[in-house]
């Protein structure tokens, strides 16, 4: 299962050790019953840097939950933001099958180029504990982490103490004795003024434009100054998992105030599967009543990968009651090896970003525009367009909709137009 326990500490000071200190007492009780045992080492910390902001680690926490759940494998991310799996009597396929899931977020990253499991591959590493090199040398990995868990902490507290602390390193991390408190603070605060809205326009003949929808979506420093300035609430992708149903609550809560008889212009927010399923969702339903085909629900490509039979169970029924599905996450590489109309969903949203502004090759290229031409006309949004360029782009391979920095301010043209 995830490894998200707080009960041990390290014996001194009731402070709960790190996931690198856990393992290696792990590794410790287990040497000499390592029967069925393997590891796999993903090296997230080599990707891009922009592959590594926090939204797209929480996706890899939420993709590797299901194999948690089903198997005896436990999950252990670290400071650096790699991760590692720690798996007992567990199909080789079904981890390889997880494995592959992660590597498909970061398909564009050189990190990923290399062949799946073959000599040269700089993305997992996986160790047979039969074997007693192996064992021996994910101990010192493992080893190698902590004193980098170590090191960083140690400036951190000298920033702290010399009053030179970066925005980057402030913040206590969130553990499970924190975010009960933070949870009730959520739940207490206004948070009306932090949902921002974002639009995503069409692009009609003749290069005109009309408004597609308008994306609500949670202004997350925003919250965080509010609800625990001192917390990094980034710093745990599980413990942020749990947090986040809340905040999908609060913002259900916020949108059942819109009047829908009345809306020109749909629009859309971007839920958990767990949230569709419960009840904060059922209220905002109730809410909505008979305009549902105004609402998109923006669902993460990565947890449609973590529960496909959830996935399959949410969007039936939505669709069922008038709403429109939007998968949110992929990027344009992606559509090389795998095929979104599979998901039968309304829309997908594919975000435009510096591995494809210099250009991919004319094999990948063709792919992309096939894929883009097998979906119906406007239902794939580029996102995240910050220039011209990405319009561009998008208009090449059939692409109607966009929105990103960019968008927004050729709608705000529009307003001062009184186009809209």
């Amino acid at each position: 299962m995830a490894d998200i326990s707080a009960s041990y500490t390290t014996g001194q000071d009731q402070v709960p050790a790190g996931p690198e200190k856990r393992l290696l007492d792990l590794l410790d009780r287990m040497r000499n019953n390592v029967i069925g045992v393997f590891a796999v080492h993903l090296h997230l910390s080599e990707l891009r840097a922009s592959h590594r902001q926090p939204h797209f680690l929480r996706m890899v926490g939420r993709s590797l939950d299901s194999l948690s759940a089903q198997h005896d494998v436990q999950v252990f991310t670290f400071a650096n933001a790699d991760v590692a799996l720690m798996c007992r009597n567990t199909p080789v396929d079904d981890v390889d099958d997880a494995v592959f899931r992660v590597r498909a977020l970061f398909n564009e990253d050189p990190l990923t180029m290399s062949e799946d499991g073959s000599a040269e591959d700089l993305f997992s590493t996986w160790y047979d504990f039969s074997q007693a090199k192996d064992h021996k040398d994910f101990e010192e990995t493992i080893s190698a982490l902590l004193k980098v868990r170590e090191d960083t902490k140690a400036k951190q507290n000298d920033a702290m103490t010399t009053g030179r602390s970066s925005k980057v390193m402030s913040g206590e991390p969130l553990v499970p004795q924190n975010i009960q408190t933070i949870t009730q603070r959520l739940l207490e605060v206004r948070i009306g003024d932090v949902v921002h809205r974002q639009p995503a326009v069409i692009v009609t003949a003749g290069r005109n434009q009309k408004l597609a929808f308008r994306e609500h979506y949670v202004a997350m420093e925003e919250l965080r100054q509010r609800i625990a300035p001192d917390i990094n609430i980034f710093s745990s992708h599980w413990l942020f998992q749990y947090l986040s149903e809340t905040i999908d609550a609060r913002v259900l809560e916020v949108l059942s105030r819109l009047d829908y008889s009345n809306m020109d212009v749909p629009l859309s927010v971007n839920l958990n599967i767990s949230t569709i399923m419960g009840r904060p969702f059922q209220n905002f339903h109730a809410i909505v009543g008979e305009h549902t085909d105004k609402v998109l629900v923006e669902i993460q490509i990565i947890d449609v990968f973590a529960d496909m039979g959830a996935y399959t169970y949410v969007r039936d029924w939505l669709k069922e009651h008038g709403y429109r599905v939007l998968i949110d996450g992929l990027n344009p590489l992606t559509l090389n090896f795998f095929d979104p109309t599979s998901l039968e969903a309304d829309f997908i949203k594919i975000t435009w970003g510096p591995e494809v502004r210099g250009g991919v090759d004319q094999d990948q290229t063709r792919q992309i525009r096939t894929v883009i031409a097998d979906m119906p006309d406007g239902s794939v949004v580029l996102s995240r367009v910050d220039s011209e360029e990405g319009v561009s782009w998008g208009l090449d391979l059939g692409i109607r909709c966009f929105q990103g920095h960019f968008i927004d301010s050729v709608v705000a043209a529009m307003v001062n137009k009184g186009i809209i």
